[in-house]
């Protein structure tokens, strides 16, 4: 099945969301449609044969505004990671239980997933990740820092996190 994408608009800009069966790729807001979709050819996507349509499950757009106006909500979607080596599935499926407005180092992410000396490596596997915000990878930081959020720099780590601690309102603006 070919790769079907939409643009969800946010208070932040343009989203861009890909699925075939299941979700398969997320791009965080961007200022532009062409800034969105150069993101996405960084997960090796290529551009020729998109389709643009409607989600598999609707109602994930309203749920990704909400998010992005401060809102808490989840997102119980089935996500496509068959593209991904077995441990970066390992490490995204166990990123992918942590709760809302919860912080784990990757040192504890790595004993989750029964490696623990292996946190390096689970650094790289999250920075992986092709589904951001679904698969929260934000809520993993460093022992002593928050560190960098990988394809898109550590203001956007910041941004999510201030909307899941902090919410959102008229008085609050974008980092950006």
């Amino acid at each position: 099945m070919e790769l079907a994408i939409c643009f969800i608009p946010t208070r932040f800009g343009l989203a861009l969301l890909g699925w075939r069966e299941s979700l398969a790729y997320f791009v965080l807001p961007q200022r532009t449609k062409e800034e969105a979709l150069r993101h996405l050819t960084r997960y090796g996507v290529t551009l020729e044969g998109l389709t643009t349509g409607t989600p598999p499950f609707p109602e994930v757009i309203s749920r990704v505004q909400a998010y992005f106006e401060g809102q808490r909500v989840s997102f119980p979607y089935p996500f496509d990671l068959g593209h991904l080596s077995p441990f970066t599935r390992r490490v995204l499926e166990a990123v992918a239980s942590i709760p809302y407005g919860t912080l784990v180092t990757y040192k504890d992410l790595a004993e989750t997933i029964a490696l623990p000396r292996a946190t390096r490596a689970v650094g790289r596997a999250v920075g992986r990740n092709p589904l951001p915000l679904f698969i929260p990878c934000h809520r993993v930081v460093g022992k002593s820092t928050l560190r960098g959020f990988s394809g898109y720099g550590l203001r956007y780590k910041i941004l999510l996190l201030s909307l899941e601690f902090l919410g959102s309102g008229p008085g609050r603006n974008s980092p950006f």
